[in-house]
């Protein structure tokens, strides 16, 4: 009879932690949502400068002018045989302003809409993950807590400052490329959602090319990952990050993207290196 009842006793526990856990679950589901609409009306009228800031490659010249320029009087002073050999003597084309096209009823409010949705994310990322910590909290150990938590800021950190190094840096110098093709029988037409949605694409590429670094020290904290791999391919590396920058940019800008792409790898390895470095010394201390 007691060990019925100390069944019982059991069931109705596990049964009312379940109930516990899906409350507090739908507690944070809420929390999450009420942020990001918070947020995202906040970002509404933020979305239109975004919008126009993305929009300033077409209608002035971006610093990759100013540095092509630059190098062509750098390369015609130091080395004039590869300055005509190449024809960075040609007068370059004058700077044509563009604007951006739309082709269906409604369509720069719905790009506008979904913009502040994206900046709104952005704007609750650090709340959200704080009621997602909050949520496994009690069911993590002390040591799984002091991990996660820094991984959970940095993580934050890193991917917006991807997304924010490719609006400034990246963004300029690919639709100079783009640009670039024009001609008296090539005329670009670009069209207002292509034209933002493949800026959000590249942001979020970037903005997870710049987690690589956290993600090697994650693994590398759990020893899954060791430096001597990372090192072992970097050659695949180097030329995975020029092919990928080539598809973007002819030689000048690839130097912009492939650089970006090749230091986080680089960061990766040394963050592995010291981590390792560090666990070694505390093994041989203990």
């Amino acid at each position: 009879m007691n060990a019925e009842n100390k069944d019982a006793d059991a069931k109705k526990e596990v049964r009312m932690s379940f109930l516990e856990h899906f409350s507090e679950l739908r507690k944070r589901i809420f929390y999450t949502f009420a942020a990001l609409v918070i947020c995202m009306g906040f970002s509404w009228h933020l979305s239109y400068k975004v919008i126009n800031f993305i929009e300033l490659p077409l209608e002035r010249p971006t610093y990759i002018t100013y540095f092509s320029g630059y190098a062509k009087t750098v390369i015609k002073k130091d080395a004039p045989s590869v300055y005509y050999s190449f024809g960075l003597n040609k007068t370059p084309k004058k700077f044509i302003k563009h604007i951006l096209h739309y082709s269906r009823p409604l369509e720069p409010f719905f790009m506008q809409v979904k913009v502040s949705l994206i900046l709104g994310f952005i704007f609750a990322l650090p709340f959200i993950l704080f009621q997602i910590w909050q949520f496994i909290k009690p069911g993590l150990l002390k040591r799984e807590r002091m991990y996660l938590l820094p991984f959970l800021f940095f993580g934050t950190l890193f991917f917006i400052s991807g997304t924010v190094f490719m609006i400034l840096y990246i963004w300029p110098a690919v639709i100079n490329f783009s640009l670039s093709y024009q001609s008296p029988g090539l005329s670009p037409l670009i069209n207002l959602t292509h034209y933002i949605d493949f800026a959000l694409r590249l942001a979020l590429i970037f903005g997870l090319i710049f987690e690589l670094p956290l993600i090697s020290a994650l693994f590398s904290l759990a020893g899954i990952l060791k430096p001597g791999l990372l090192k072992k391919y970097r050659k695949y590396a180097l030329i995975l990050s020029l092919i990928i920058a080539a598809f973007h940019a002819d030689l000048v800008t690839m130097f912009f993207i492939a650089v970006p792409l090749y230091s986080m790898y680089e960061l990766s390895v040394l963050i592995s290196s010291l981590i390792w470095k560090f666990k070694k010394g505390s093994e041989g201390s203990a």
